[in-house]
């Protein structure tokens, strides 16, 4: 499931240019406690990695003003957030949070909820997707703890968002998952590259439209867990949109 969340600051709303660490905490502490200290402290095992099972989009509207020597990105008051979860007690809680409380706080911001829309958009086994958040994908070498990032013009940054999404449809439906899985590019320009540093780490990602053809049950996990690593932290959340963007 997917929320389209509105929310209205008192003022025009100030955040630090790398705010992806400031709304993942937001989203963690608007929803029931119990899930939060789960999902931010063990998460869903696959193998050797832990997977969250939520993203959430950047922030979209309509910037005031960029302030390069303090590192501020300032916003008009009034914001919208995307947030998504295959799993529906993530979502509800999220969105249980979000209806009783009168004041949220995006860092110093007073937040009021204008809105909360349950999305559920229609899947088919072909679509095309943009980016609400950037897709970061990348391998560390045998025995180094260095991230090589990938780009969209390797084809290994394609081969392994296939397998992330694989391991996500397996961990969610505990079975293999053995029908097609194609991840294309549609429309990437050099100019859609991310660096975002995330709790000291810098990050590259990438923004864009993409094709995905695949069974209907895990084209929807694309759209409800996101694409690529880091998800939790706001990279990977992607929407469906019309042929003719």
């Amino acid at each position: 499931m997917i929320l389209k969340i509105k929310l209205r600051g008192n003022s025009s709303i100030i955040l630090p240019k790398n705010y992806n660490h400031m709304l993942q905490a937001f989203f963690y502490k608007n929803m029931d406690a119990t899930l939060s200290k789960f999902l931010h402290d063990i998460g869903f095992p696959y193998g050797k990695r832990r997977f969250k099972l939520f993203t959430f989009s950047k922030v979209i509207g309509k910037q005031v003003a960029k302030v390069k020597k303090k590192g501020l990105i300032i916003f008009e008051p009034e914001i919208t957030l995307y947030f998504a979860s295959p799993l529906m007690d993530i979502v509800s809680s999220t969105a249980k949070v979000f209806l009783k409380k009168e004041n949220l706080f995006l860092g110093k911001n007073r937040m009021s909820l204008e809105s909360v829309e349950v999305l559920k958009p229609k899947v088919q086994e072909e679509i095309i997707i943009k980016c609400l958040s950037p897709i970061t994908v990348y391998r560390t070498p045998h025995g180094d703890k260095r991230f090589i990032y990938l780009n969209p013009w390797e084809e290994e940054f394609y081969e392994l968002l296939r397998k992330n999404l694989i391991k996500k449809y397996e961990l969610i439906y505990g079975k293999a998952y053995k029908g097609k899985l194609e991840i294309a590019p549609v429309k990437v320009k050099k100019n859609y590259k991310k660096k975002i540093v995330f709790k000291g780490t810098l990050i590259e990602a990438w923004e864009g439209y993409y094709k995905i053809n695949g069974e209907e049950e895990i084209v929807r996990i694309a759209l409800e867990a996101g694409l690529g690593s880091k998800n939790s932290a706001g990279f990977g959340m992607v929407e469906k949109v019309s042929e003719n963007f």
